[in-house]
């Protein structure tokens, strides 16, 4: 897995942070002690600038980021910073994650395969296997992503997860 691929796969992880935790689970997204998550919300008025949805695909799921024009170096910063972290974590650093970054982290695990496009926009995150139970994970990891935000933002219609 390169450098790249596994600071954006992170990147994307921490994109959807902010949500506020589960009653009686540990917090799905955590921005301050996730050490993925804490690289976004310390750049102040990023997450709040940005958006991501993630599309379920047959083979896995497809992430889109669109960060404000004002925001995109704190993004771009931020997504170094996070593969700083992925640097450590591949090392075999033990670090505490939140329940979303250790969902997709065993999924990477498991085999998962990444592409990323970086745009002016933002980027692109494609996460796919050749093995159906992870995909079936990939694409539970999504959803429960998607269902977070939604909780956050008071939007029960889901819009940007495909069915």
């Amino acid at each position: 897995m390169s450098y790249r691929r596994t600071t954006t796969l992170m990147l994307i992880i921490v994109v959807l942070a902010a949500a506020a935790a589960i009653a009686g689970e540990a917090p799905w997204f955590d921005m301050d002690n996730c050490a993925m998550c804490k690289n976004l919300s310390k750049h102040e008025g990023l997450l709040e600038n940005m958006s991501w949805e993630q599309y379920n695909i047959s083979n896995g799921i497809v992430a889109v980021a669109m960060v404000k024009p004002d925001y995109m170096k704190a993004y771009r910063t931020a997504h170094m910073e996070m593969g700083e972290v992925s640097e450590r974590l591949y090392k075999g650093k033990q670090l505490e994650m939140c329940s979303s970054c250790s969902a997709l982290g065993a999924c990477l695990m498991e085999g998962a395969s990444q592409e990323y496009v970086e745009t002016s926009h933002g980027d692109v995150w494609i996460v796919t296997s050749d093995n159906k139970e992870t995909v079936a994970k990939l694409q539970k990891w999504s959803k429960r992503n998607m269902d977070e935000m939604a909780k956050m933002h008071g939007d029960s219609d889901h819009s940007g997860h495909s069915h």
